[in-house]
């Protein structure tokens, strides 16, 4: 059965949903490939533990370095809501091996069937931000 990421990149532009629930499907997967395609080349990535990040050689490299980190984690969405071309998420990013529950809120913009803005809010324990 193929995911539904890999669907996504051989079909027509997909709807703001669409595209963002294949992002989440992947990460679930650690499929940091699958999600990378799921970016804009030019994507803006901005988080509470990093200052920004861009395209989709941060996004491999962001990804694969939490998915080392943690292992087991996975997001479970607690509520999406879809107006336009932008997605507010709610979710809960867990971890048992690293005794992980933390709630995160991000703000995505899709623009063509590709992520071009994902901003994430989480208690990052009051560390600053990594370039």
């Amino acid at each position: 059965m193929l995911s539904l990421a890999l669907l996504l990149a051989a079909s027509a532009p997909q709807t703001p949903r669409v595209v963002v629930t294949a992002m989440f499907e992947a990460f679930n997967r650690h499929d940091v490939h699958a999600m990378a395609q799921l970016y804009a080349p030019d994507a803006r990535l901005t988080s509470s533990d990093f200052c920004a990040a861009r395209g989709r050689d941060d996004v491999v490299r962001t990804y694969d370095a939490l998915f080392a980190t943690y292992p087991d984690i996975r997001d479970q969405i607690e509520t999406m809501v879809v107006e336009g071309d932008r997605v507010a998420v709610r979710f809960l990013a867990t971890s048992r091996s690293r005794a992980l529950a933390m709630p995160v809120q991000t703000m995505i913009r899709v623009r063509d069937g590709l992520i071009v803005e994902d901003h994430s809010i989480f208690d990052a324990g009051g560390g600053r931000c990594q370039p």
